[in-house]
């Protein structure tokens, strides 16, 4: 002993020897506590602990002071666990952490007054000064960061990872918070998940929300059953509820739409029930199948025959234009919500500038919306090609899929049409063949110098309702040759006397006629050489 107190002076200066002796008491009292695995030291650190509190360790000025049968509990720090009674198997560190805890049992708090007014709450998990700093009985809440879930007092089931992530809570349940700020303003709402520096910031009674991405979501406060994903995603929202938006900044251009879906960079939709795919410097959007629409019979009602055909398609005005992307850029971020500056990609951006550049030089080929919608007007035709605003300045659109119906109607009108014709032509062709089986003017004509027997071409045109032409043929040892016109009682209305051989051809003014059918016949010295028939339309 001698020896090692002369070591001791040898290597400590006196004040530190006296020091460590006046030590040795308090850890042989601990060494030789009568409670089962108890371990203290501080000043009415587990003073209250009965022979049943076994298996505690208390460190700090009041640590575990009201702890009577709790067991298996661990305090580091002044006032930690300070009132817990009978709670069991908490851990905590840092100044006042788990203060209040009574009965509350399996919680873990590391920082400074975390967990610090917790009573009954059970299985909690605190890390960082202030962090779930309110709790009383929420239970299974897990909370990362300086004042994470700070103000957090019943609800359970949270996670907040990050500095004031879910900061504002209170009552909310199932919340997922990872990122500095992610749902700082929540109070109520519930079953929220918010991945991102302040995204759901904003969020106050809002539940079922989804936000992935620096700022997503951000000005949401009571919208429900959003899901965004991407810097700026739906930053807009903020009442409006099962909005989807995929893509930095996609977004709604206002904050209350219901069922609005913008898909990819900047995509941007502007009324609900609506989906708009990329945004203005896009120039082709495509797959390798075509787009199905529901067609079910069995679903369908109220079904009419009252699409217009003819009527409609004539009255459109097919034209070619370019866009003012300018424009509808304007249009799209009129009150669009900034994000704070950040880094850019000046590459990225000089491909998006391209993009919108190449767009605005693009040549289409369609209709003007406003137009189709006053063609259909006037018909009275309700016309579900016509995507029609939702408010004032709202932006029209066509569904060219929907011009389908109506084309498909017209070609039905031409068809039925060309089949009347065809029939009344058919009707015609029988009863001139009908009338030259009756002929029997054929004569037999024996030529001197060997030319043909005489005849008679078809009128050409025939029908015709202005002039028609017929060409015959007369054999040159012919003395007397005419062409007769009659009508179809047998009245002979006009006849042409032919004074040359050969070829020829005599001219009929359909205005000396009245509309009918009428009998040619070329007469050769008084003997019917040929016949035809010919119809005079008026």
């Amino acid at each position: 002993m001698k020896t090692t107190i002369t070591y001791i002076k040898t290597a400590f200066n006196k004040h530190a020897v006296i020091a460590f002796l006046g030590m040795l008491p308090v850890f042989y009292g601990a060494k030789t506590n009568a409670q089962t695995g108890v371990t203290k030291y501080g000043t009415n650190a587990l003073v209250n602990n009965s022979v049943t509190g076994i298996y505690n360790s208390a460190f700090g000025y009041y640590s575990l002071n009201l702890n009577t049968t709790g067991t298996k509990n661990s305090a580091s720090g002044a006032n930690v666990l300070r009132f817990n009674t009978t709670g069991s198997q908490n851990t905590g560190s840092g100044y006042a952490s788990l203060y209040s805890n009574t009965t509350g049992n399996y919680n873990t708090g590391y920082g400074a007054y975390s967990l610090f007014l917790n009573t009954t709450g059970a299985y909690n998990c605190a890390n960082g000064y202030y962090s779930l700093n309110s709790n009383t009985i929420g239970g299974y809440n897990t909370a990362n960061g300086y004042m994470a879930l700070f103000n957090n007092t019943t609800g359970y089931g949270n996670t907040a990872n990050g500095s004031s992530s879910l900061n504002s809570n209170i009552t909310g349940t199932g919340n997922t918070a990872n990122g500095s700020n992610s749902l700082f303003t929540n109070a109520t709402g519930s079953f929220n998940t918010a991945n991102g520096f302040s995204s759901l910031s904003l969020n106050t009674t809002g539940g079922v929300n989804t936000a992935n991405g620096y700022y997503s979501l951000s000005s949401n406060t009571t919208g429900k059953s959003n899901t965004a994903i991407g810097e700026g995603s739906l930053i807009n929202n903020t009442t409006g509820n099962y909005n989807t938006a995929i893509g930095s900044n996609a977004n709604t251009s206002n904050g209350n739409l219901s069922n609005a879906t913008a898909i990819g960079y900047t995509a941007t939709v502007d009324a609900s029930n609506k989906v708009r795919i990329g945004n203005t410097a896009v120039t082709s959007i495509g797959g390798e199948v075509s787009w199905t629409t529901f067609s079910d019979g069995r679903y369908k009602k109220d079904i009419k025959e009252n699409v217009p055909g003819l009527s409609f398609i004539n009255s459109l005005r097919p034209v070619t234009y370019t866009v003012n992307i300018t424009g509808l850029n304007e249009y799209f971020n009129k009150g669009k919500k900034s994000l704070p500056e950040n880094e850019t990609n000046e590459k990225a951006d000089a491909e998006i500038e391209r993009g919108i550049t190449e767009a605005g030089k693009m040549i289409h080929s369609g209709f003007i919306a406003q137009e189709v919608e006053a063609a259909a007007t006037k018909l009275n035709f309700t016309f579900s090609g016509v995507d029609k605003p939702q408010s004032k300045d709202g932006l029209y659109g066509l569904r060219y899929d929907n011009f389908v119906m109506p084309l498909v109607k017209a070609v039905q009108e031409l068809s039925a049409e060309n089949n009347d014709l065809k029939a009344r032509l058919e009707k015609i062709e029988q009863t001139i063949s009908a009338n030259n089986a009756q002929q029997n003017s054929s004569i037999s004509l024996n030529t001197a110098d060997g030319l043909a027997a005489a005849s008679l071409d078809q009128n050409a045109p025939n029908p015709f309702n202005g002039s028609t032409v017929i060409r015959y043929r007369v054999p040159s040892f012919a003395a007397k040759a005419q062409i007769v016109i009659t009508n179809t009682a047998g009245n002979t209305v006009k006849a042409f006397t032919i004074t040359t051989k050969g070829a020829g051809s005599v001219s009929i003014n359909g205005g000396e006629l009245s509309a009918g059918s009428y009998y040619y016949t070329l007469i050769i010295d008084g003997k019917k050489a040929d016949s035809k028939q010919m119809i005079l339309v008026k």
